[in-house]
Formats: C-alpha cells, structure tokens, sequence
C-alpha cells in the first residue's frame, strides 16, 4: 500500500501527560490508514482534562467506580497520583539524608575541636608572644573563635553549592516523568544550613578558644 501524506505544519505543545514533540494528524487519515494496514481502531485509551485541580481526585475515583453489567470498565491513572508516589520516594531519601546529615554535623563538629586544639599546640610560642605584645585572653579567644567561624561558613558555602548541584542533577533526571521540581532548597534553607553551620562552629572553637586564652606567656613563650 502507498499512501501520500502531507506535512501541513509543525505543531509545538505538550499534551496532558506531559510530553512534547507530538505529530498532529488528521483522525479520518489515522483511521484509513490502520484499517488499510489491518489495525485495530477502538480506542485503548482516553485522556480527560479536569478543569480544577481539585477536582482530579475526585474524578478519578469516579471513572474506577464505572461498571458494566457488575464488571469494572476503566482504568484511571492522574498524574497527580504518579507525583504523590515519587514525592513519597522523595520525602523517604530526605528523611535518610536527614539523618546522615545529622551525623555528618556532629563529626565536623569533633573534627573541629581537633583541628582546633592541634591549632592551639602548634602555636603555642605565638601566643605566648601575643600575649607579650598587650593580647588580651578575650583576644586570643576571638582569635580561634574566629577561624573557627570562617572554617564554618566556607563548610556551608561549599555544602550549599553541592545540593544545589545535585538538586539541578535530580530534578533533570526526573523531568521525563513530569515538569515539576521534585528537589526544591528554598531560601529557608539556605539560612538554616547556615546558621547550623555558624553554630556548631561556635560551640566546637568554645573549648580550644578557652585553652588558648588561659595559657601562661612565659610558659608559652618557653614551649618548644
């Protein structure tokens, strides 16, 4: 069989389920041409298009509730119920993130406190020779405390930049399935992993801080 069609335009849209690239087609010539090729033409399915968004649920459940003589005759899927089923994926890997993130900020915090403490024995003559020159002990407190928030900030600069990346990376993989944002870091979130950060600096910089600011300037000025 040879059949000439014509290439009427170039139709950009996407359809109710979300995909793009479609071909419009005339439904007479669709028709004509799958019973010339011994196609079966029923209809294997049917898209609707609810008007609220409230109202989809709703609506879905009424189809499922058709029947024919006692026998259930539709099938309904709504996208939304595709969502809800990801955002549930979704909201599982958060909680476990949450929790190995949890745990990721009680280490920095001790591996602060080392580096901190590691940071005070090795410059021990040089705080004995701040302490020479005037330094008060609140000086050399803010001193390590100081370090310690810079340390925190560039944590979160880098902890931030790093969601966002794998953010853009998930939401990419997963916008075949629907054009909705499945990752989302708001501006909340951002300040919360900040000030997080900034406090767990804070408290891990309190306890080499102190040591510093109670050594002895002759003693630290003696060490070797």
């Amino acid at each position: 069989m040879k059949t000439t069609a014509k290439v009427s335009g170039i139709a950009s849209a996407s359809n109710s389920m979300g995909m793009t690239s479609l071909t419009a087609i005339n439904t007479k010539t669709l028709t004509d041409a799958m019973k010339a090729s011994n196609v079966d033409t029923s209809a294997a399915s049917v898209a609707v298009k609810i008007n609220k968004l409230n109202n989809v649920t709703k609506t879905t459940k009424k189809i499922n509730t058709l029947k024919d003589s006692g026998k259930r005759e539709y099938t309904a899927t709504s996208i939304g119920s595709m969502i809800s089923t990801i955002k549930t994926y979704v909201n599982l890997a958060t909680m476990v993130l949450s929790a190995i993130a949890a745990i990721s900020l009680l280490v920095s915090a001790l591996m602060i406190i080392v580096t901190m403490f590691m940071s005070v024995s090795s410059r021990t003559k040089e705080i004995g020779i701040l302490r020479a020159l005037g330094e008060s002990k609140s000086d050399i407190r803010r001193l390590f405390i100081s370090e310690s928030l810079i340390i925190g900030v560039v944590s979160a600069t880098l902890a931030t930049a790093l969601a966002f990346g794998l953010g853009v990376g998930i939401n990419f993989m997963l916008s075949s399935i629907a054009d909705y944002s499945f990752v989302q870091i708001s501006f909340g979130n951002v300040v919360t992993t900040f000030i997080s950060a900034l406090a767990i600096s804070l408290i891990a910089a309190y306890l080499p801080a102190r040591r510093a600011a109670s050594l002895n300037p002759i003693d630290a000025l003696s060490a070797d």
